[in-house]
């Protein structure tokens, strides 16, 4: 469970978050505004824009990269390949949450008045069920590829990479409130 745990560590939780935080920084600084336009107002609201989809698939494959070169990290396919799927994944994982809270008439941005920790708990759990579903899926049918031993299961990946990238989304998105980055946890 170690070994799967650091390969996460360097392989996925380090070039996504790594992405976000730069995301952000270019969100808060205004940066590339003219791709700050909504994918669609009206299912998604206005903070799911382009420049958030060709932020993160190009930042989490520059961070995919480095990060693979830096810790030596085994991949599947090349790190750009990676990397540009981690960011996908992250992009597509947040549209049907901001979806049901468009629907719920939940505004862009706000939390729910009625259940404000479920929206929380949504808002942070988002990217990571489905990253962590698709590992649990891929990995255990080749762990040789990810270069890891045999041995670890749909269960252990799904559970491992959850908890994990969870907390860490969690604790990231606190710190960019504090730092002033992020306007709300």
């Amino acid at each position: 469970m170690t070994e799967l745990l650091l390969w996460n560590l360097c392989a996925v939780l380090i070039p996504t978050a790594l992405a976000g935080i730069l995301h952000m920084v270019a969100v808060r600084y205004r940066m590339l505004e003219g791709l700050a336009v909504p994918l669609w107002t009206a299912g998604f609201g206005r903070n799911k824009t382009w420049r958030g989809v060709v932020l993160m698939l190009g930042l989490t494959a520059l961070t995919s990269n480095l990060s693979a070169a830096w810790f030596a990290t085994e991949l599947p396919v090349s790190a750009t390949l990676w990397g540009c799927g981690l960011g996908l994944a992250y992009v597509v994982a947040e549209l049907p949450n901001s979806w049901v809270k468009r629907r719920m008439g939940i505004p862009a941005g706000g939390q729910s008045s009625r259940v404000p920790w479920l929206s929380a708990l949504a808002d942070k759990l988002d990217s990571v069920l489905l990253g962590s579903l698709i590992l649990a899926v891929w990995i255990p049918e080749n762990p040789n590829a990810f270069g890891l031993a045999p041995g670890c299961g749909f269960f252990d990946v799904f559970a491992g990479s959850l908890a994990v990238n969870s907390g860490v989304h969690a604790f990231l998105s606190a710190v960019l409130v504090v730092l002033g980055i992020k306007s709300r946890f």
